[in-house]
């Protein structure tokens, strides 16, 4: 009998078994070669595809970060853009609703601008508290402008357009000595091309 055959169970002694606690009976927990072999390929198959499962959730969870930050970056340009039209659409109206405000490009212009009562003051205020309101939304527009296209010919055409329009203020804001606080260098670059001036010296975080 071979060595396998020694370590069956017969029907019998496991009835012995039942019926006597007491009873030992051999039970080999044995099997063919080629049943191990089975087993053992089947245990690194699975192996390896757990690691390949891994791998991939790890790609997975890789592709779907690079989408995320995409599409906040896509989200974000979009509400520049969004927001940069609707503060020149908003420019655009404030000018043809005040046209008194919109050129007054030369010296003449603008100090009799200064000095004239405001129609539409309550308190008998000259021209300037509207046009220093007009000039800030004109500031602001060209600033975000400038941060949504940036080198984009076209709109820095625009720009200067505008700027020429308000060279003497621009002029008195420079001697007044609060220039280079209010506006950034990359506006600052503009508003020298638009006025013929030296191109400002700037850090580059004061772009």
């Amino acid at each position: 009998m071979s060595e396998d055959s020694n370590h069956d169970i017969t029907g019998d002694a496991l009835r012995r078994a039942l019926a006597d606690p007491n009873t030992d009976v051999g039970i080999a927990l044995q099997a063919p070669p080629r049943t191990w072999r089975l087993v053992i390929g089947s245990v690194e198959f699975w192996a390896l595809v757990g690691g390949l499962s891994a791998v991939v959730t790890a790609l997975t969870a890789v592709i779907a970060v690079g989408v995320g930050v995409y599409q906040l970056k896509i989200t974000r340009e979009v509400t520049i853009m969004d927001s940069t039209y609707q503060s020149w659409n908003a420019l655009n109206q404030a000018t043809l609703a005040n046209p008194e405000l919109a050129c007054p490009n030369t010296d003449e212009k603008f100090r009799k601008l200064m000095a004239t009562t405001d129609p539409r003051s309550v308190n008998g205020d000259t021209y300037q508290d509207r046009y220093t309101a007009y000039g800030y939304m004109l500031i602001t527009t060209s600033e975000q402008i400038l941060q949504m296209a940036p080198g984009d010919r076209r709109w820095a055409f625009l720009i200067k357009e505008r700027i020429k329009c308000n060279a003497p203020a621009i002029r008195y804001l420079q001697a007044e000595g609060t220039y280079e606080k209010r506006y950034s260098c990359r506006l600052r670059r503009v508003i020298a091309d638009a006025l013929n001036q030296p191109a400002p010296i700037c850090r580059k975080d004061d772009e």
